[in-house]
Order: C-alpha cells, then sequence, then structure tokens
C-alpha cells in the first residue's frame, strides 16, 4: 500500500480510509451494512477504501452484520468477503464468521498501514 489517507470527522463520528487513488467512472460502492461501506473496482478485485458511519460505537460493540452482502450476487458476495481478510480492510475489520456474515469493527495500528 503505497500511500493511504484517513479521515475521521468526530462530529458525525465518520472514520474514510482511503488506500488507493480511484477513478469513480470505475468505482463500485457496496454497503456492508448501514454504517460500513466499501469501495472497489468493478470486478470486486481491489479495495480502494472503506467508510465507517457511526465508528465509535461499532468499536464499542462485539461483532456487526454484514447483511447488506446477501442481496448480491453469490460470485460478488464471495470476492467482496475475500477483500475483507485482506491487508488493509482486514486491519479495519475481522471476519468473525463468514458464513453468518458476522464482523468485528477494529480500530487499526498506524504501523500496519505502513510500507515494511
Amino acid at each position: 500500500m503505497p500511500s493511504f489517507e484517513l479521515i475521521y470527522e468526530e462530529e458525525d463520528d465518520v472514520l474514510e480510509a482511503t488506500f488507493e487513488v480511484f477513478d469513480e467512472h470505475f468505482a463500485r460502492a457496496i454497503a456492508l451494512n448501514d454504517s460500513i461501506l466499501i469501495h472497489t473496482d468493478l470486478a470486486v478485485s481491489v479495495a480502494w477504501g472503506i467508510t465507517f458511519y457511526s465508528y465509535a460505537r461499532l468499536l464499542q460493540v462485539s461483532e456487526t452484520h454484514l447483511d447488506g452482502l446477501r442481496p448480491l450476487p453469490e460470485a460478488d458476495a464471495r470476492r467482496a468477503l475475500n477483500l475483507l481478510t485482506l491487508p488493509p480492510i482486514s486491519y479495519f475489520l475481522e471476519v468473525l464468521d463468514p458464513g453468518d456474515l458476522r464482523a468485528l469493527v477494529k480500530a487499526p495500528h498506524l504501523q500496519d498501514l505502513l510500507p515494511k
């Protein structure tokens, strides 16, 4: 990950992490639930960013459901779920049960986001 941008808006409790500069014409946003949105390419093969609404609240709960994946075509849901298990998304979100679509929102360690 060559560069990244983290923006936290305290008033709205929104955290936005951008991992790659991307062309919005070739981007797709997938709502994992009402509070989490991932930004990816049209083929759902790379994660360009993630947005959390009510981030502080999400950090306080033991799990969140990823019900937004249920209406997707099976192949897209499987690819999106796979993206969640890979860095850099996995620094922010841990998939607890892929079959039940449960995950844990995490606070990333900054050193994980820096080049090794």
